[in-house]
C-alpha cells in the first residue's frame, strides 16, 4: 500500500508540471481528500488483518455507491432516474452480497467485515469530495496529482512515526509496485476523476466498482480459478446493472 501510494508522486509531480496547480477554490477539497484517502487506506489494511480480499474488497466497494447516491442527493442536488438508481442498487447489492457469502463461507472474524464498511465509509467519503472538488478545478489531472503528493506526505509523516522500516522495504523488496503500481493507480484515478467532470458522482463511482468483474473473469483466465455458479450469478447481477444504467443515458 506505502509503496503504491508514494509511487503516485513522480506522475503527481509531473502532472503538475504538464497541466498546471489547481485552483485556490479546490484547495480545501484537495486537502480534505488527502486526509480521507490516508484513514481509507488504514481501515483497508485492517479490515485485510481480519479477513480475505475476496470478502473485504467486494464488501467495501459495494457499499461505497449507496453511500455516495445519499450523499450526492442530500448536499450536491444530484438526482437520478428510476434506471440508473435500480442499476447502482444491482451493482451494489451484487457485491456486498458477494463478499458477505464468502465470509460467511471462510467463517471470517467480524471485525473484517467492520474495518470492510468503514473502508466503504471512507471511499464514499473521499468520493463525493473529490468528484466535486474536480468540479471547482476543472483540472482532473492538476487536482488527483496535488490530492497524491500531499496524502503521499501525510502517509510518510505516519510511517516515520509508527513504521519506519516501511521505507526500506519498498526501497528493497517494493520497486516494481512502486514504479508499476503507482503508475496504474495514478492514470486509473485520474480516469475517474475526468468523468466525473461529465458524468453524476454516484454514476461514475459504481461503474469503477465493477472492477470486482474483470477481477472474477481474470482470476478465470490466468489463474484458473474455478467459475461458480455464485460467481455466474454476480457476473450475471452486474451486467444487468450496468445495461440499467446505460439504458438511462
Amino acid at each position: 500500500m506505502s509503496a503504491i501510494a508514494l509511487g503516485h508522486v513522480p506522475f503527481g509531480i509531473l502532472g503538475l508540471i504538464l497541466f498546471g496547480v489547481p485552483n485556490l477554490e479546490s484547495l480545501i477539497y484537495i486537502v480534505a481528500s488527502a486526509f480521507l484517502h490516508v484513514f481509507y487506506m488504514f481501515f483497508l489494511l485492517n479490515a485485510y488483518k481480519h479477513a480475505e480480499l475476496s470478502q473485504v474488497y467486494p464488501i467495501a466497494r459495494g457499499l461505497s455507491p449507496l453511500i455516495i447516491v445519499l450523499l450526492g442527493t442530500m448536499f450536491l442536488g444530484e438526482y437520478l432516474s428510476t434506471y440508473e438508481l435500480s442499476g447502482i442498487v444491482c451493482i451494489s447489492l451484487a457485491l456486498i452480497f458477494y463478499g458477505m457469502k464468502i465470509g460467511f463461507k471462510a467463517g471470517a472474524d467480524l471485525k473484517g467485515f467492520y474495518f470492510a464498511a468503514g473502508t466503504g465509509c471512507f471511499i464514499a467519503s473521499y468520493s463525493v469530495v473529490d468528484g466535486y472538488g474536480v468540479r471547482v478545478a476543472q483540472n482532473a489531472i492538476g487536482y488527483t496529482s496535488a490530492v497524491d503528493i500531499i496524502s503521499a506526505a501525510l502517509l510518510c509523516l505516519f510511517l516515520f512515526i509508527f513504521n519506519r522500516k516501511a521505507f526500506s522495504g519498498i526501497r528493497q523488496q517494493g520497486q516494481k509496485t512502486f514504479w508499476i503500481g503507482g503508475s496504474l493507480g495514478f492514470l486509473a484515478y485520474a480516469i475517474v476523476l475526468w468523468a466525473c467532470l461529465y458524468a453524476p458522482i454516484s454514476i461514475v463511482y459504481t461503474l469503477r466498482e465493477t472492477s470486482v468483474l474483470f477481477a472474477v473473469l481474470l482470476a478465470t483466465v490466468f489463474l484458473k480459478e474455478k467459475l461458480t455458479v455464485i460467481k455466474i450469478l454476480l457476473i450475471g447481477v452486474l451486467f444487468l446493472g450496468v445495461g440499467l444504467i446505460k439504458f438511462s443515458l
